[in-house]
């Protein structure tokens, strides 16, 4: 075999060090052709790794001219043949040796530096002696970069990862792949002699510095995952809006930007790679790799740095609201998924603070708007340890939430113009035929009519694909003032000690919540603050008004407050009424009273008709309702089982259509819903007029045969015992009517607060005041007819629109998810009070007032949202009840057997009056309304009112009794005052309407306060619940080092 000079003797000299290399590539060096031979045409081939591109001095190296001869190609084993031989006999190296010093960039560029520093430092005199050596010394260093560069830059064929590749797959190292250092993270990859734990070490410790790195920028301040609980950390304060639906994803965002390696490495260990079936790549639905790697790498952030704290705070705030026994918090923080207890007891004080700030930034603000909802609250307050001064005792307080109003002009709310408006009030000129006028009758028989198909197609399955087209119908045809779907921001205010039937005390309650929105007697805002609450606390508003008029400014005699009734209590009201009224006895054989169905289908009675449960009273009212429905449904078509006729009628495709059925509505409703059919029913059942519409319409029955009626009921007019003419009609039928279109009235106010139409909702209640007139609920009369003269004659426009966009909110932001305000505040207040009497706290003490009451509400959303964050859809709305189809075929049948909506002309078994609008207009009409008005115009506006005096009260109205009757309604008022809005117990509904649906569910108030006080009892009994949070901070002590809490909030950990 030829030596290697033998091979390379050809070669010039200066590039010595070259030649192997270019052997090895089957290229064979020449020597340069004279400068003067004609140059051949350089083929164009790839760029070769072993051509120095800075060799331009050599031409035979920058163009290489073509082979003059064809010699034998060398095979890749033959070069290497002669390479090793060379690299062993000539340069006596290792492959070892020749790979460091080839990629020894130490020793290369300081090659390169003493030969081009060298050069410099010569004497003039020595140069031209030395000069040959120095370019050639230059040539190397520069030819050896070269090569390098070339190579790890990937110019060449093969790049560095190739040759790692080959390193790592070589059969020579496969017995080291088992190796206890094969990825080690202990030993340093340079104290690794073999190839494979090398290379797999160097990877691992690579990989883990720049972990290491990623994790340091995330958990700086600028990163955005540090939240302060103070302000003395310099950290951004926690606030409610951090903490909702976008924390995963906002916090996702922040560690994709800041950890992208350990982001990509975690969701590889969280997700297999995904199935593919049939073309299509499967979503995976459980416990999905976002959510875990996120929630994963905010625990590793936040036990490297306690203040990166974000996304664990979030979720210690949601075990908080949920009521996590206190042991949880102690597991979760010792394992870095969650701050200690005591820290997020600290945030929620924070918290408060925030919510504080940011609630009387807004009642500031003179280009924005709200309305404070206010409640009482009470309970009994039992001393566990009896001593002089600590009695049992009954705890009340008032409690109070701040709404914000978006999209109103607060120009509507202008003072001025208001008290223009009180001086020029038509009150005085008042009477029964201007509130009848007021009633839209031809909308009410709009929404009539679409109840009857709402029923219909509601009931019956085979008319199923008519439900959006009815819900469309409301939403256009019906509406009258919807209001837009979206997110009503809540803002719970401080509690109070105060007592709210004490009027001096609540002047200071009323005083402390306008303090909260920056309002104060030497500060506020010209203009008027609307602030709602139920009938009773609505009439000392307006007393607290009249009797503070003649104070200095406006803020001390409260001119600025525009009193604002709520609707929930005026609908459970309401609903009281068409009990009291309709209910009758459970043994009753009427078959229209609502206590002769209620037994039917085996439901108890209420033991207080005045005061019946709201979920189950108006479940059992609209059920009721819907039945007889169906049952007219059922006698219009001739039939008698109404789901079976159209069964029939959809195997043969013969429905009828949503025309058709519109028309037939129409009738139905004119015929058992309206006043005239109660009218005819009493006095034209016999069919006097066989041709006329209500006689074609309602079926004559079979004759009746004279039972006899039962005793009338307490307090009822009865028939006169001289009236020998027998009577014609049909009483229970009329009273059918009466009680369908009663609670007909009843579910439009649901309907429309559901669908946040505030000018359908209106509308009933101009219907609810002559129904309350009529009623033993006579204060409810006086408070719509406060409200509605106020809305009606006293306010712009402008000023009754936002009144009555104000009186809805809608916490979720979604389309049919709207309530009424006091029904939310009505929720805050079994939280506050279930609170208060575990804790044995008053509502004026500290613990109640900065810890608790602010955050009731975003503890409450949290919940919600926090689910919507990681991708949980949220539990359906809607209330199926097993027993429903049951019920209703039971109803139809009792129905059907009775003739109940047949025409049986002399039927009457109790002659009691059920008819409260007509006969509420009787007692408007015979002296209530002219009372009223004399009593409201005599003593309220003095400060500004006109010369003009109030009508004088005449106390002989008429010859008939009818003064010393309503005299007795007066007297009945004092009893019924505080039996209106007595503080009783309900079970709170929210009633929904999606997609068409109406659906009652059962507020979740009994579960949450049961969560509530399981969290507050584990934080009383746990005297040690905290782990160190921040770094050797102890998190039982605050910062400075002083207590974590003081006064109340001490009893609470």
């Amino acid at each position: 075999m030829p030596s290697w000079p033998a091979v390379l003797s050809s070669a010039p000299s200066p590039s010595l060090p070259h030649l192997p290399f270019s052997s090895l590539s089957g290229v064979s060096s020449t020597s340069t052709p004279s400068s003067g031979a004609p140059r051949a045409a350089a083929r164009k081939r790839k760029r070769d790794e072993n051509i120095d591109p800075n060799d331009s001095d050599n031409p035979s190296r920058a163009e290489p001219t073509r082979k003059r001869g064809r010699g034998k190609r060398q095979s890749v084993e033959e070069k290497l043949e002669k390479f090793f031989a060379y690299l062993t006999e000539e340069l006596k190296w290792t492959l070892g040796e020749l790979l460091h010093h080839v990629f020894d960039s130490e020793s290369s560029s300081k090659a390169g530096r003493a030969g081009a520093s060298g050069s410099r430092e010569k004497s003039v005199q020595k140069r031209r002696v030395q000069v040959l050596d120095d370019n050639s010394n230059n040539r190397r260093a520069m030819s050896h970069a070269a090569y390098v560069r070339h190579f790890l830059d990937g110019s060449g064929t093969h790049g560095p990862a190739s040759v790692l590749e080959a390193w790592f797959r070589h059969p020579s190292g496969r017995h080291e792949r088992d190796s206890s250092l094969m990825y080690s993270t202990t030993t340093p990859y340079t104290d690794i002699s073999s190839v494979r734990p090398a290379l797999s070490s160097f990877a691992a410790q690579l990989i883990a510095k720049k972990l290491v790195q990623e994790a340091e920028d995330a958990v700086k301040v600028a990163s955005g995952l540090h939240v302060a609980i103070s302000e003395k950390t310099g950290s951004k304060e926690a606030t409610w809006g951090d903490i909702g639906a976008t924390t995963m994803s906002h916090v996702q965002g922040i560690i994709q930007k800041h950890q992208p390696l350990t982001w990509y490495y975690t969701m590889q260990i969280a997700a297999r790679k995904p199935r593919v079936r049939e073309g299509v790549i499967a979503v995976r639905q459980k416990r999905p790799p976002e959510v875990v790697s996120t929630h994963s790498i905010s625990s590793l952030n936040f036990a490297r740095s306690g203040d990166a704290r974000l996304l664990p705070s979030a979720r210690g705030m949601l075990y908080f609201a949920s009521s996590a026994p206190v042991d949880l918090f102690r597991y979760n923080s010792r394992a870095g998924n969650m701050p200690a207890y005591t820290s997020i007891h600290r945030m929620m004080r924070a918290l408060s603070e925030q919510e504080a700030k940011v609630t009387e930034a807004h009642g500031r603000d003179p280009t924005t708007v709200g309305i404070i909802r206010l409640d009482n609250v009470q309970n009994y307050l039992l001393q566990r340890d009896r001593r002089i001064g600590r009695q049992n005792k009954l705890n009340i307080g008032i409690a109070a939430t701040y709404f914000e109003a978006e999209g109103i002009d607060p120009k509507a709310f202008d003072l001025d113009d208001k008290r223009k408006r009180l001086a020029d009030s038509p009150r005085k000129d008042l009477d029964v035929y201007k509130l009848l006028g007021l009633i839209d009758h031809e909308h009410l028989e709009i929404i009539g009519v679409l109840q009857w198909l709402y029923v219909l197609v509601h009931y019956v399955p085979e008319l199923g694909h008519l439900k959006s087209h009815v819900s469309m119908l409301y939403r256009t045809r019906a509406a009258k003032q919807p209001l837009p779907p979206r997110a009503t921001k809540a803002h719970p205010l401080a509690t109070s000690g105060k007592n709210e039937t004490v009027n001096t005390e609540l002047k200071d309650a009323l005083v402390d919540f306008f303090g909260q929105l920056g309002q104060s007697n030497s500060d506020f805002l010209r203009r008027l603050f609307a602030v709602g609450g139920d009938g009773l606390t609505y009439e000392k508003f307006l007393l607290l008004k009249e009797y503070l008029q003649f104070h200095d400014n406006e803020f001390e005699s409260l001119e600025t407050l525009e009193p604002v009734l709520e609707w929930w209590h005026t609908e459970w009201t309401d609903l009281n009424r068409i009990f009291e009224t309709h209910y009758g006895t459970p043994l009753s054989c009427d078959p229209s009273t609502l206590g002769h169905s209620a037994a039917k289908i085996g439901r108890k009675s209420p033991p207080n008709l005045k005061k019946v449960d709201y979920y189950t009273g108006a479940q059992l009212a609209y059920l009721v309702l819907d039945v007889r429905m169906l049952d007219c449904w059922r006698l219009y078509f001739g039939t008698t089982d109404i789901f079976a006729h159209f069964t029939q009628l959809a195997a043969v495709k013969d429905l009828p259509n949503f025309e058709d059925l519109e028309s037939i509505a129409l009738r139905l409703y004119r015929a058992y819903m309206s006043s005239r059919a109660q009218y005819r029913a009493m006095y034209e059942a016999d069919g006097g007029d066989e041709q006329s519409q209500w006689s074609k319409t309602v079926p004559r029955g079979s004759s009746w045969n004279g039972e006899p009626s039962e005793t009338s009921s307490a307090g009822r007019p009865k028939p006169q015992p001289g009236n020998s003419e027998p009577f014609t009609g049909d009483r229970v039928l009329a009273r059918s009517i009466a009680f369908m279109r009663d609670t007909m009235i009843s579910r439009e106010a649901a309907f429309a607060t559901a669908e946040g139409d505030v000018g359908r909702l209106y509308e009933t209640i101009k219907v609810m005041l002559f129904t309350f007139a009529g009623s033993s609920h006579n204060k409810y009369c006086t408070y719509l007819l406060e409200t509605i003269t106020n809305l009606e004659y006293e306010c712009s426009p402008e000023l009754r629109k936002s009144l009555l966009q104000m009186s809805l909110v809608n916490l979720t932001g979604k389309a049919g998810h709207f309530s009424a305000g006091d029904f939310i505040q009505e929720y805050f207040n079994r939280l506050l009070e279930a609170v208060a009497e575990k804790k044995g706290i008053e509502y004026g003490a500290d613990f109640a007032r900065k810890v608790i009451s602010r955050n009731l509400h975003h503890m409450a959303r949290l919940k919600t949202e926090w689910l919507d964050g990681v991708g949980l859809s949220p539990r359906s709305a809607r209330h199926t009840d097993p027993n429903a189809d049951a019920e209703v075929r039971t109803l139809l049948k009792a129905y059907r057997e009775c003739e109940l909506h047949s025409r049986r002309p002399g039927r009457s078994l109790d002659d009691s009056d059920v008819d409260d609008f007509q006969r509420g207009v009787e007692r408007l009409m015979n002296g209530k309304l002219k009372k009223w008005v004399t009593k409201t115009t005599r003593a309220r506006g003095l400060k500004f009112a006109n010369t003009a005096a109030a009508p004088a009260v005449d106390n002989s109205i008429n010859s008939t009794g009818e003064q010393d009757s309503d005299s007795d309604e007066e007297r009945e008022d004092e009893h019924t005052a505080q039996d209106d809005d007595e503080h009783v117990s309900s079970t709170l509904a929210s009633m929904h309407l999606v997609d068409g649906e109406f659906s009652i569910e059962p507020a979740e108030v009994d579960s949450a306060v049961h969560e509530y006080m399981a969290q507050f009892e584990a934080g009383e009994d746990d005297s040690d619940a905290g782990e160190d949070d921040d770094d050797g901070v102890s998190a039982t002590e605050a910062p400075d080092g002083g207590s974590d809490g003081d006064g109340e909030e001490g009893t609470m950990c």
